[in-house]
């Protein structure tokens, strides 16, 4: 399943960056990463980690959990993220 190709109307007004979006929301989440906005906070204990996208904390909190449902099919090697997977 693929998605519609889809305009990528909103641009970054930070000069030299060039990133584009399909949605506000997520041009939003784009400029806190400038601005070093992180509003969102790793609950778990004694981890004082903060996000600029509460997409990127959650990922980061399964780290802590340990899940890891990415596997390699050659050697078993465990991955939390599928782009670590990609890059092994």
């Amino acid at each position: 399943h693929r998605r519609r190709r889809t305009e990528a109307n909103f641009m970054c007004p930070v000069p030299g960056c060039g990133s584009t979006f399909t949605r506000h929301f997520n041009l939003k989440g784009h400029l806190r990463s400038h601005n070093e906005e992180r509003p969102f906070k790793c609950k778990w204990p004694g981890c004082d980690k903060g996000f600029a996208r509460q997409h990127d904390c959650k990922r980061h909190e399964q780290l802590h959990l340990n899940i890891r449902p990415y596997v390699c099919q050659g050697c078993n090697l465990t991955f939390a993220r599928l782009d670590a997977l990609n890059r092994h």
